[in-house]
């Protein structure tokens, strides 16, 4: 029986490529099984629910059995990644209840700090944000959402990439009672975000529902079922339409990039290390942005507008280091980058 190693060059090249390029099948559905939080990082994100993976490899990819295998098997399979350097990784991101958020990791060809494109899968379970999860979610000064759970899984995949819970204390002094791991400094061309219905039991909401009147569920301003209103049934009775949850979660980014007096500290990291952010409705261009265009209309002439958590002092000066430190790295990364006729930058 022939072995890998007996096939011609050419055959065992096209069967190394159908093994990078290979797909896990996402799940079935949501659950818990296997799943925890993971606490290997100081979350920016005021409040998250996500259940990661735990698998049994600290940091899976398509490319470490090939690499394993042996010294020629390893030189071919490099030589490939090579050939093939920008295979997307892919990654399910089943959400449940417009709530909960299940990451999968469904293809990561090898790990790399550069990633040429990340596809997220967003497919979306279960019913509309029920009235008392929408209720634990408002408070004086603040709105606790899923866009907080996303952004905290975006952060951990930006500084850690796609790896398994940090455990070993080899990178964090002993004395330290919140680990702090490397940041591994993860950058991303291109991330598109493909938001599908993956719900078969519900249906979508009566035709007058529309997407002002299921936002405001979320912040619990949508009218009761009765006589009073009209309204004659309950919305979490109903699945969401993708397109709502999409424009959603993009209000949010574009908020986070105006970087302002609250937001800059979680805006930074977006221009930092990604170049472009896609948004696809079942599998259908719905929204660009090319990051390159924010921020080089970034402009602030007050100590109140920005960068709000430096001190008053140091604010304005701090933004503007910012701004050119970051323009610099994204060319370095060969991210389009806008240079602005400034006065601020002579």
């Amino acid at each position: 029986m022939l072995s890998l190693l007996d096939l011609p060059l050419e055959l065992r090249e096209l069967i190394i490529e159908l093994v990078l390029n290979s797909q896990r099948m996402p799940p079935a559905a949501p659950s818990q099984s296997n799943r925890g939080d993971f606490r290997d990082i100081k979350y920016r994100a005021w409040r998250h629910d996500i259940y990661y993976e735990r698998r049994q490899s600290h940091c899976p990819n398509n490319a470490s059995g090939l690499i394993l295998t042996n010294h020629q098997l390893s030189e071919e399979t490099l030589a490939a990644l090579d050939r093939i350097s920008s295979t997307p990784y892919i990654l399910d991101l089943s959400v449940l209840h417009e709530v909960e958020l299940y990451p999968t990791w469904l293809s990561v060809p090898r790990l790399t700090h550069r990633v040429s494109t990340l596809l997220v899968n967003v497919r979306l379970f279960g019913h509309i944000l029920s009235r008392a999860a929408a209720r634990s979610q408002v408070g004086a000064g603040g709105h606790l959402g899923f866009q907080w759970s996303f952004y905290a899984l975006l952060e951990r995949f930006l500084r850690y990439g796609p790896v398994d819970e940090k455990t070993s204390r080899r990178e964090v002094g002993p004395s330290s009672a919140s680990p702090m791991y490397a940041d591994r400094d993860v950058t991303v061309k291109t991330l598109v975000l493909d938001f599908q219905s993956a719900e078969s039991e519900l249906s979508f909401p009566p035709d007058e529902v529309d997407y002002p009147w299921w936002r405001d569920r979320h912040h619990l301003r949508d009218p009761l079922p009765g006589t009073q209103t009209g309204v004659a049934f309950e919305l979490s009775n109903h699945k969401a339409r993708p397109e709502w949850f999409a424009k959603y979660l993009l209000g949010y980014i574009y908020g986070l990039l105006g970087m302002g007096y609250h937001t800059a500290e979680y805006g930074k990291i977006l221009y930092e290390r990604i170049g472009t952010i896609k948004v696809l409705v079942n599998g259908e261009p719905n929204a660009e942005i090319d990051l390159a265009g924010p921020l080089a209309r970034l402009h602030f002439s007050h100590v109140r507008d920005t960068f709000g958590h430096v001190s008053t002092e140091r604010r304005l000066s701090a933004f503007w280091d910012w701004k050119k430190e970051t323009l610099a790295r994204r060319e370095q990364l060969g991210f389009r980058v806008v240079w602005l006729h400034d006065p601020d930058f002579a």
